[in-house]
Parts: structure tokens; C-alpha cells; sequence
């Protein structure tokens, strides 16, 4: 239970700074636009980058949970994407937010630090990053990002080349390219990136606590279906999918059990919030969730580390 709220707090902590930053009007709407964009296109990559180019390419005994979170990432996903049309009459962009919100999880801020501090738990937890940074984000990009006109092959293409142009992707994409052929971040670069991917997390979080006070919030009853929506999909359909398929491919480690029930069991992801916000869409919704689901993650973290460790 510590190790819950000495990671968890801190999380709320800052976004609540941000939240106050606002509402005492220190900041205001467009410095929450300027942080986001310098998280979006500069931080975050750095984080990333810095993150998969020095880890070790997946092996073998890797490939059961990520094909578990993958088969169960796309099925929620694009569940998300097409009930939420029907359920909520979102146009398509909307409704890329909220399949992307009900699978990108906080793994980055909140399940790492977690998860290295358990024996047994980092690579295969950094194995699933991996997969959701260059599978899940290419595809939510792709659903979130305008639709371009002209013929079948046309919007093909614009739909493959919409992932290659979020920073996010092409650092992760980059990262692990890096590392797989044989290369290393030493010295001073790799410091450099240690410390710009550092402020990724706190200003992302602060952004969002900092969106939420100076952007007219509309009432609960109109976006609360929408937030149980993301907030089912995130915390119960995800693993469900994911740790059943685990068990049906023979995934008897504990570690990497524990790893992927912590991966799927974090909150919505604030990345979900930033993609979102660089779109211009589903802004609130995201936000929202993240704040809903941080909540839930007290429990559901608590409960992967007495049943794990």
C-alpha cells in the first residue's frame, strides 16, 4: 500500500498545483496550449527515446504478454471507436479520443517507477511499453487525425502516414531502432536526454490540472456516460482481455504476470489528454477520465501488488 500512495500522491499533487495555478489565475488557457505542445513535441519524445534506446530488444520468453496486451489493446480500441459513435453520436475524430483514452494507460508516470522497484517486473513491463508506444499510440493517431479526401488509396495512405508524423511514435520507433542495432546512449547525451525526458511527466500533469481550471468544464450529466465508458474499457474490459489471453498462452511467471496485470491496471494514460488536446478534440473527456480512473488506480494498484508481490 505504500508503495501505492508514495507514487500516487505525488501524481495528484501536481496536477492540483496546476489546477490551483489556474483557478488563482497565475496561468491561463493559452500557457496550458504552450506546455502541452513543448510536452507533445519535445519532452515526451525525449522520454521516450531516451527510454527504449537503452533497453535491450524483446526476446522470446516476451512475446506471450505482448501479444496478450496487443490482441487486447486492439479489440478495446476499436470497440471504443465504433460503439462510442453509436452510443454517443461522436464524429470519427471524437471517437478516436475515446478508443485511444480507454486503452493508453499511465505507464510512463506511474506504473515505471512501480514497476522497476519490483524485482523481476521492469523488462517485462518496459516489453509492453514498447508494444503500446509504437502499436497503440500509430493507431490512435491514425483514428484521431482528420480524414483527408480523394480516393481509397489516397485516404490510405494518409492513414498510415498520420502516425509517422506524431513525434511520439517516430521517438519510440527511433529508440528501439536504436537499441536493436547495437547502439548506446553514453555520457553527456545520455544525460541530455535523462534530464529533457524528465520533465515530461510533471508539466504534462500540471497541463492537464491547469486545462481543467481554465477551460469551461460542461455539466457531469452530459460527459459522465462517456467517462464510464473509457473508465470500463480502461480498468475492466482491458484486463479482462489481457490476462485471460496471458493465461490461455501459458504465462505462469509471476513477474510477468504482476507486470501486465500493473500495465492494464494503471489509469488512463495523460498522454491520452495531450494527443487529444494537439487535435483539438475530446479534450474535456480525456482529461476528465485520467482524473476519474487516477482515482480507481489507488484500488486496482493496490490490488496487483498484495496479490504479486
Amino acid at each position: 500500500m505504500n508503495a501505492v500512495f508514495v507514487v500516487a500522491l505525488p501524481v495528484f499533487g501536481i496536477i492540483a498545483a496546476g489546477l490551483l495555478a489556474g483557478q488563482l489565475k497565475l496561468m491561463n488557457a493559452g500557457d496550458s496550449t504552450a506546455l502541452n505542445k513543448f510536452v507533445f513535441r519535445f519532452a515526451m519524445p525525449a522520454a521516450l527515446f531516451g527510454l527504449t534506446a537503452t533497453t535491450p530488444p524483446p526476446g522470446q520468453e516476451d512475446a506471450a504478454i505482448a501479444l496478450s496486451y496487443a490482441g487486447a489493446a486492439l479489440a478495446v480500441i476499436f470497440s471504443g471507436y465504433f460503439l462510442s459513435q453509436k452510443l454517443f453520436a461522436l464524429r470519427k475524430p471524437e471517437a478516436g479520443a475515446h478508443g485511444f483514452a480507454s486503452v493508453l494507460g499511465n505507464a510512463v508516470f506511474l506504473g515505471l517507477p512501480i514497476a522497476l522497484n519490483i524485482e523481476g517486473w521492469g523488462r517485462p513491463f518496459v516489453t509492453l511499453m514498447l508494444v503500446e508506444g509504437i502499436f497503440v499510440i500509430a493507431i490512435g493517431a491514425a483514428l484521431m487525425a482528420p480524414r483527408r479526401d480523394g480516393g481509397g488509396l489516397t485516404r490510405l495512405a494518409g492513414y498510415f502516414a498520420g502516425p509517422l508524423r506524431n513525434p511520439l511514435v517516430v521517438a519510440m520507433a527511433a529508440g528501439f531502432l536504436f537499441s536493436a542495432l547495437g547502439f548506446s546512449l553514453t555520457g553527456p547525451i545520455e544525460t541530455f536526454f535523462s534530464l529533457f525526458g524528465r520533465a515530461a511527466g510533471p508539466t504534462a500533469l500540471f497541463s492537464m490540472g491547469l486545462f481543467l481550471a481554465t477551460n469551461p468544464f460542461p455539466e457531469m450529466k452530459q460527459i459522465q456516460g462517456r467517462i464510464a465508458a473509457i473508465a470500463i474499457g480502461k480498468m475492466v474490459a482491458l484486463p479482462a482481455i489481457a490476462l485471460s489471453t496471458a493465461f490461455l498462452l501459458g504465462v505462469n511467471d509471476p513477474n510477468y504476470l504482476g507486470a501486465l496485470a500493473l500495465f492494464v491496471l494503471v489509469p488512463c494514460g495523460v498522454g491520452s489528454f495531450i494527443i487529444a488536446s494537439q487535435y483539438g478534440v475530446y479534450e474535456t473527456e480525456t482529461a476528465a477520465a485520467v482524473s476519474f480512473t487516477t482515482i480507481l488506480s489507488v484500488l486496482t494498484i493496490s490490488g496487483v501488488l498484495i496479490i504479486f508481490v
